[in-house]
């Protein structure tokens, strides 16, 4: 009885971590340079490209107030959260947030 009980709440735990893995979201940051119906890519603050899958459950955020996806547009800077497919190796973003700029993202003021 005692070994049952051990066992299944070590597999609990297993499952536990597995899920919770799952579920951790990714903040990437920068400015559009495409985008397609199902897809959207950035230029990241270190330079470096990431394509992110867009699905029909994501949602589209301007300050507050929710946009469409067609709102997003090539070289607006954006915050997507996006989980991991592990099957397609690729980011799929769960809400897209336009407009936001990290302090890395702004403009240098004009020198006089």
């Amino acid at each position: 009885m005692f070994r049952q009980t051990i066992g299944s709440l070590t597999a609990l735990l297993l499952c536990s971590g597995f899920i919770f893995a799952q579920s951790v979201l990714t903040h990437l940051t920068g400015a559009v340079t495409a985008v397609k119906p199902d897809v959207v890519t950035i230029k990241m603050q270190d330079g470096k490209s990431e394509m992110v899958m867009l699905e029909k459950t994501t949602k589209y955020m301007k300050g507050e107030k929710l946009v469409k996806s067609t709102d997003l547009k090539i070289g607006a800077p954006v915050t997507i959260n996006a989980k991991m497919d592990l099957k397609t190796k690729k980011y799929v973003a769960e809400d897209v947030m336009l407009g936001a700029k990290d302090d890395k993202t702004k403009a240098a003021p004009a020198k006089k």
